[in-house]
């Protein structure tokens, strides 16, 4: 079986050498794949100088610029044409042998240029950030949007959800993905004109939707996907982030305090090391942004190496999938 060959945006995120270094390793431990690799070439060779690197499995497109957090999203795509995450949405869109593309940058010039350069999957559809929630049953649950698009319309959110639906069964393999809406109430009239609005669309679609869910229940496991705006979605995913790691924290300190002078520790700080690696967005990988018309992996700003080796299993994932 040929080699998945994924694109990479090496400049843009918090530690650009530590995308580098994470490339290598990706090469080195991820045997069926091709990276393309877009930044400064001359950068990207000091850091891989020292390392082993299967140079037929590697591409490198010097770029002289670097679009940064403090650009203006839609500013930047336009005006930085050589920039990292320019060309490696004009490499997505225009090679038919590159599948999918991975960038750490600046969310929102991503997202502008996914529409500006990459284009829409279709019509005038929003393209929406998906990422995943550990539930309670040992899975993940998809939430889409968690922060591409903070004002919407009924008819985006309901797009959202076919999207999401659609990457949980080709991508993921769940079969008929429970479809809810994250509101202030189960009770089908409960929220706001716009989420009552989203409701009746849902209910109509084709989606196998569930109904109206609310925050607290939303790492049961008891659905696959839930649906929200970029704000709602951001606020709760963040929130999630904030309360498991202070949770987690106070208890580790509590057992600590409690704990005998000769308690074994041990295996309660393992448990707790577990936890926090389920929590860690570096170790679970990147958002999926989904609606244009290739699929690209976000991963958060201050990506380490092992994210990198996760973004691609990821990408290489969905490439394999036929999404």
């Amino acid at each position: 079986m040929a080699n998945q060959k994924i694109l990479i945006d090496a400049f843009g995120a918090d530690f650009p050498d530590q995308i580098i270094e994470g490339i290598a390793i990706a090469l080195e431990t991820v045997k069926d794949v091709e990276l393309v690799v877009t930044g400064n070439a001359k950068r990207i060779e000091e850091v891989l100088s020292d390392k082993t690197v299967d140079r037929e499995r590697l591409e490198i497109i010097d770029c002289a610029e670097v679009v940064t957090n403090d650009d203006s999203p839609v500013e930047a795509i336009i005006k930085k044409k050589n920039s990292s995450l320019s060309v490696g949405l004009k490499t997505l869109r225009d090679r038919e042998d590159v599948g999918c593309m991975i960038s750490a940058g600046n969310t929102g010039a991503v997202i502008a240029g996914s529409v500006l350069i990459l284009g829409r999957a279709s019509g005038n559809d929003r393209p929406t950030l998906l990422t995943f929630l550990p539930n309670d049953k040992g899975g993940f649950t998809c939430l889409a949007d968690c922060g591409a698009n903070v004002d919407c319309k009924p008819h985006h959110l309901l797009k959202f959800g076919e999207y999401a639906s659609e990457y949980s069964q080709k991508v993921l393999g769940v079969e008929n993905p429970k479809v809810a809406l994250l509101s202030v109430g189960t009770e089908d009239k409960k929220g706001n004109a716009v989420s009552k609005e989203t409701f009746k669309l849902l209910k109509e679609s084709n989606l196998n939707f569930v109904g109206n869910m609310e925050a607290k229940t939303a790492l049961s496991g008891d659905v696959d996907v839930i649906v929200a705006d970029g704000f709602d979605g951001n606020v709760l995913l963040k929130s999630i982030e904030g309360t498991a790691k202070s949770v987690a924290g106070r208890i580790l300190a509590l057992l600590k305090k409690h704990a005998s002078k000769n308690g074994d520790m041990a295996f309660v700080k393992k448990a707790f090391d577990e936890l926090m690696e389920l929590l860690d967005f570096n170790s679970q990988g990147g958002a999926i942004l989904l609606g244009a018309k290739k699929p690209i992996v976000k991963a958060h700003g201050s990506a380490n190496s092992q994210t990198v080796v996760n973004t691609v299993k990821q990408a290489i994932k969905i490439c394999k999938s036929g999404y």
